[in-house]
């Protein structure tokens, strides 16, 4: 084999392995629904207390991200109800963020991105309220992101 069509192969299988996650932990005590969305939103996915819902992370494309909707009524895109968003866009490096539209989602509740797998991925944490848009980084290739819903901390701060 020649070392241009080895170093090719490579690259296909590199970029076909991508096996990272995007994550909807719902801890509330009330279901939610997930949309994804990149040129195109799925279909809203009921995700009741104590569940989780996730899909494997997609490459951007054509400089498009992925925007990971969640609502807390099924009705919620056709009455302008907030809508939580977290995006992300992968491909030199992960870059993702956490944002609310059509007014603060999950008002006095705890919400973070986090990565359950011990990768050194910035968190991005709200507490009740509502930041500007929070935008963070992981360049060292994919991870998984969780977002975690009405979240209690419980384990991140036990001694």
């Amino acid at each position: 084999m020649h070392i241009p069509t080895l170093i090719g192969s490579l690259a296909l299988t590199a970029n076909t392995a991508f096996a990272a996650y995007s994550i909807v932990n719902n801890k509330c005590h009330y279901p939610v629904w997930v949309s994804s969305v990149q040129t195109t939103r799925s279909e809203l996915q009921k995700i009741q207390p104590g569940d989780t819902w996730s899909e494997k992370q997609k490459l951007a494309e054509d400089g498009t991200g992925v925007n990971i909707q969640v609502v807390t009524s099924e009705d919620a895109f056709g009455t302008s109800k907030p809508i939580l968003n977290m995006q992300y866009s992968y491909g030199r490096g992960l870059w993702y963020s956490l944002s609310s539209a059509v007014g603060p989602a999950f008002v006095d509740e705890k919400v973070r991105i986090h990565n359950t797998d011990g990768l050194p991925v910035q968190e991005i944490v709200w507490i009740g309220d509502h930041r500007p848009e929070n935008v963070a980084s992981y360049p060292k290739g994919e991870a998984n992101l969780t977002l975690e819903l009405c979240d209690d901390f419980k384990r991140r701060f036990k001694a």
